[in-house]
């Protein structure tokens, strides 16, 4: 997605977690300019000082007025003849922190509501505003317990935005789209992930490195890592599971494979 002759900026929509904090700082490295987005405007000031974004919106994308601020922010940078573009990075169960325990099917239909009805909408928004935008769709386990029947459940979640992105498609208007759904727990600079050792996990320094090579669209022809749609050129990319990790990378390059394969532990 990187464009030389032009800055890109990346609105990081989710960037106060373990995970988002990585990505933004890796994004950075990569040259684009980094817009971060959460609820707490405190840990944003934080990330901000630390040089792991470049500026913040405090919002969130369930809030009708959250969702509004943060377009305008955009259309801030867009009027400035900068190309934006939409990343949402969301942790399924994310109001859910820390939680040792099995998931019910209100918590399930909660995260429903706060990960494809609020992308639903903020998607639908730009749109009305004519912001035609390159996007990146990326949810996933994250650092989350999965309990009793949860990962049919996040399954079903997941699903519910890949028919999301695929609608997005029919009407593309030039915008370049991603969906990144790992099927792999990571583990970022806090949370749970480090705790299930009975997982196979990949470091989230290394899990991000390989996100943004793949924004970046250096593994675009390997298969098996993740889902991504490229316009019309539709690229199903599976097989990171943790139950079946053994044979997740059977599909990749032999480099890759060793590259990757060195960081699960």
């Amino acid at each position: 997605m990187m464009n030389e002759e032009k800055k890109e900026v990346i609105f990081l929509l989710g960037a106060t977690g373990g995970i988002g904090k990585l990505l933004a700082e890796e994004l950075k490295k990569n040259g684009y300019i980094v817009v971060g987005n959460g609820r707490k405007e405190n840990v944003l000031i934080e990330i901000k000082n630390e040089g792991k974004i470049d500026d913040y919106i405090v919002g969130d994308l369930t809030r009708d007025e959250d969702r509004k601020k943060i377009i305008e922010k955009i259309k801030e940078y867009v009027n400035k003849g900068y190309k934006v573009i939409v990343f949402y990075n969301i942790g399924i169960l994310y109001e859910h922190l820390g939680e040792f325990k099995n998931y019910t099917s209100e918590m399930i239909d909660k995260s429903y509501d706060v990960n494809v009805k609020s992308i639903e909408k903020m998607d639908n928004e730009l749109e009305k505003n004519d912001l035609y935008l390159d996007t990146i769709y990326m949810v996933s386990i994250s650092a989350f317990y999965r309990g009793k029947d949860w990962d049919q459940e996040y399954q079903k979640t997941k699903a519910a935005l890949k028919a999301h992105v695929e609608d997005q498609l029919l009407d593309t208007n030039g915008r370049r789209i991603i969906a990144l759904f790992p099927d792999t727990i990571k583990t970022g600079e806090e949370g749970m992930g480090s705790k299930l050792k009975e997982y196979p996990k990949i470091p989230g320094e290394i899990f991000v490195k390989k996100v943004v090579e793949i924004i970046n669209g250096k593994y675009k022809e390997y298969s098996g890592f993740i889902f991504e749609i490229d316009n019309n050129n539709i690229i199903k990319l599976y097989g990171i599971n943790p139950s079946k990790i053994t044979n997740a990378f059977e599909y990749l390059e032999k480099e890759f494979i060793e590259e990757l394969g060195k960081a699960i532990y």
